[in-house]
């Protein structure tokens, strides 16, 4: 598999904000998610935001990471808040930045219903 990695100005800071907060297990991890989801996506014939589908990987167990853990929310819906802040702070649209923080929240989700995806 030939994986080129997003090359904008968000995909570059998530990638940092991800190797500041997680520990190198976990960097990697969120490399190997990044890649898993785009093979299947191509495999599948699924067409996805490859920029968006980065970020979401980079970011998506932020909520882990004792800077941004909470005690009121699961770590999974922290990491889709810090997600939200990040996109706007890159200038996102606001249906992007809600896109990014969800995928981050449902990313723990038992199942994900298709139709609604």
């Amino acid at each position: 598999m030939d994986l080129s990695l997003p090359s904008g100005a968000a995909a570059t800071a998530a990638a940092e904000v991800a190797a500041a907060y997680s520990s190198p297990s976990l960097l990697n991890h969120s490399m190997r998610v990044y890649a898993w989801a785009v093979a299947l996506g191509e495999a599948h014939g699924v067409a996805f935001d490859d920029e968006l589908l980065f970020v979401a990987a980079m970011l998506h167990d932020v909520g882990l990471a004792p800077e941004f853990d909470s005690h009121t929310k699961p770590f999974e819906v922290a990491g889709g808040h810090v997600g939200w802040v990040f996109a706007a702070g890159a200038g996102w649209p606001a249906a992007r930045r809600d896109r990014l923080a969800e995928v981050i929240v449902r990313h723990m989700a038992a199942e994900v219903d298709p139709a609604e995806d």
